[in-house]
């Protein structure tokens, strides 16, 4: 088995996990599967580029763009989600979906649809690493979105269990109308959730711009796969949202090797109906009530 493609594959479901990351936090507080995700962080880093032709630097650029991220996040949880939320689910998900088309169109307009060379936040030579009698080739780029990857998942996990908007977000995520009762300020929560996935968009955007350079649809795929990573590791699980990435980048690289590359965007449709059909909560999932 090919090493170097299994690190690589890690490296690539670093990216998914950020995506998968800001989906599940989305969901359990607020029981919606957002589709404008990926677009809501394409919008971030066409401002970050904007930046960039002021002369800041790519990393200068990366940390102003995410206040951006977290005040369009609050916008559209405030004027959209919560005005609606009494309506179906399915009602809510037909919006999100309104929201992706509506950014999409707005960066056609404003920015156009050819595509841009974005910056890597970390330049210079690789690193070559023997590991297991193999040779791995690592971009300075990718150690850095394993560390960026590492550092959120800590900061969300001692967030949530050790602050008392993390212990807020948690209590609304289990039962919003008995958080409530409790004194939680659960529209506050929600807003906030919203902000902080955005900003986990636009991090796995901005650094995945450099390979898939900025365009109005560059964020398609790595929207799927995070959704792909979040039924696979569980829509009710951070953690497995944080497996189920790097689970599903080693299993494309390997798919890219033994079957060839024009089936990796086949692989990732097929495990979101096998893990449906075998197990819906996703392999690090529990089974819990549905939302009515």
């Amino acid at each position: 088995m090919n090493v170097n493609q299994i690190i690589l594959g890690i490296v690539t479901g670093s990216y998914y996990s950020i995506v998968a990351l800001g989906i599940v936090l989305i969901y359990k507080v607020s029981g919606i599967v957002n589709f404008a995700f990926g677009n809501m962080g394409m919008i971030t880093v066409y401002i970050a580029l904007q930046l960039l032709s002021l002369k800041l630097s790519p990393v200068g650029a990366f940390l102003a763009a995410l206040p951006a991220a977290a005040l369009l996040g609050c916008i559209v949880e405030r004027f959209t989600m919560r005005p609606l939320k009494k309506v179906s689910h399915g009602s809510m998900l037909i919006v999100t979906l309104s929201i992706m088309m509506i950014l999409e169109g707005l960066a056609v307009q404003i920015w156009g649809a050819d595509y841009k060379g974005f910056p890597e936040l970390i330049s210079g030579k690789p690193f070559l690493f023997r590991i297991f009698g193999g040779l791995v080739l690592l971009r300075r780029q990718d150690i850095l979105a394993l560390s960026i990857l590492a550092g959120i998942s800590l900061i969300i996990f001692l967030f949530l269990r050790t602050t008392k908007i993390g212990l807020a977000i948690r209590a609304t995520s289990e039962d919003e109308e008995a958080s409530m009762l409790m004194g939680v300020d659960t529209a506050k929560i929600s807003s906030m959730t919203w902000m902080i996935a955005t900003a986990l968009s636009t991090t796995a955007a901005i650094l995945g711009a450099p390979k898939t350079y900025v365009s109005p649809s560059m964020m398609i795929h790595y929207q799927i796969e995070g959704f792909t990573a979040a039924v696979l590791g569980g829509f009710e699980s951070m953690a497995g949202a944080i497996m189920g990435g790097l689970l599903l980048g080693v299993i494309e690289n390997l798919v890219s090797i033994y079957l060839g590359n024009e089936f990796k965007p086949t692989i990732s449709l097929l495990i979101i109906v096998i893990v449906l059909m075998i197990k819906p909560e996703g392999l690090f999932g529990k089974k819990r009530g549905v939302r009515v």
